[in-house]
């Protein structure tokens, strides 16, 4: 082969080489711009932001009622809460309703006497777009010693 042959067949094989590289780095690029679209997916749900009693708080007057904020809107409508006892006894409750001044609290009275001891709330909650989330926490209630 000549020299103008070798230069030529060089020359192609840099080309091809520099076009194999723009290629896997516009991938990486593609890969790049897809996690973000994905993340906005996968963040797409409704969360507690708060609760009356806290999670894992240690309450010395028995709570009246069980207040749950949540991280957005949500439709009383399809929420529910339970609470239940540590010897696994479902605690009465009334069912929730919402707080006029906000879409985001729901409140449910306690219909029963509670006795000292841990419970635990299990919450599940649709967003108002749709969104839903599922979720349970704990506390304490210290009972006054009894005489």
């Amino acid at each position: 082969m000549n020299s103008s042959k070798l230069t030529m067949l060089a020359t192609l094989r840099t080309l091809k080489h520099q076009a194999r590289r723009s290629l896997a780095v516009a991938g990486v690029g593609m890969c790049l711009v897809v996690p973000p679209a994905a993340g906005v997916l996968a963040t797409r749900h409704i969360g507690l932001a708060s609760s009356n009693p806290a999670k894992d708080s240690h309450v010395m007057t028995a709570p009246k009622e069980i207040r749950l904020t949540f991280t957005g809107d949500i439709n009383v409508a399809t929420a529910s809460v339970e609470l239940v006892s540590a010897d696994k006894k479902l605690v009465m409750l009334d069912s929730l309703r919402a707080v006029v001044d906000s879409p985001r609290v729901a409140v449910a009275k306690i219909k029963a006497p509670l006795a000292g001891g841990t419970y635990t709330v299990t919450w599940k909650a649709v967003a108002a777009d749709g969104a839903a989330g599922s979720g349970s926490f704990g506390f304490m209630y210290m009972a006054p010693a009894k005489d």
